[in-house]
């Protein structure tokens, strides 16, 4: 057997203690890597942030408005339900433009100008104040058929008939500048009051 002297320990202490420094400094290498894509990555997300901020400012009036103007078409659909299961006509008109407060009340027939009131209630305005376009404010934007009231008999259909009516809810600065794109319209088309969104 071959002695083993203190001087064969002692190059393969050393040549351990090499090969240990050249992984640590892989490792450190990788972990400078790692932070690096994490700035990268952390820099572009806030970029993208920053980017929507504006746009999110310019388009949260429209949100508003149109999340309104869901909210009146579920109560359209309420409404005309309860007609067709009460064979009842049932009238909502708006009658407070500024705070989007609307009452449904029970009529014998659309021609009537009044009626019991059944509900009372005012759509949700958000973040923004926002205003119920009447049909002389429509004609102005370039909105024909808007109207602040609707009639629904089961048996005879909607009061328009054949032709469409629409609810329009502006954000109130819009009004002044006369800006349109933030408009959100409610259109109820036809007998049946078919609901659409623009």
């Amino acid at each position: 057997m071959v002695p083993i002297h203190d001087t064969d320990l002692a190059e393969e202490r050393w040549k351990e203690k090499e090969w240990h420094q050249y992984e640590l400094w892989e490792d450190v290498e990788q972990r400078l890597r790692k932070i690096k894509r994490i700035w990268i990555f952390a820099t572009l997300v806030l970029f993208i942030l920053l980017s929507s901020i504006p746009i999110i400012i310019d388009r949260s009036p429209k949100w508003g408005a149109y999340s309104s103007i869901r909210e009146l078409s579920q109560q359209i659909n309420t409404m005309k339900r309860e007609a067709a299961a009460q064979h009842s006509t049932f009238r909502l008109k708006f009658i407070n433009f500024e705070t989007l407060t609307y009452q449904i009340e029970k009529v014998l027939d659309c021609s009537k100008k009044s009626g019991v009131v059944v509900f009372l209630g005012s759509l949700s305005n958000g973040n923004h104040r926002y205003l119920l376009l009447n049909e002389e404010q429509g004609l102005k934007l370039g909105i024909p058929g808007l109207t602040t009231g609707f009639c629904y008999d089961p048996q005879l259909g909607s009061e328009s008939g054949d032709t469409f009516v629409g609810f329009g809810v502006i954000p109130v600065k819009d009004l002044a500048k006369t800006r349109t794109d933030r408009i959100s319209i409610l259109i109820l088309n036809g007998p049946s009051a078919e609901i659409s969104f623009d």
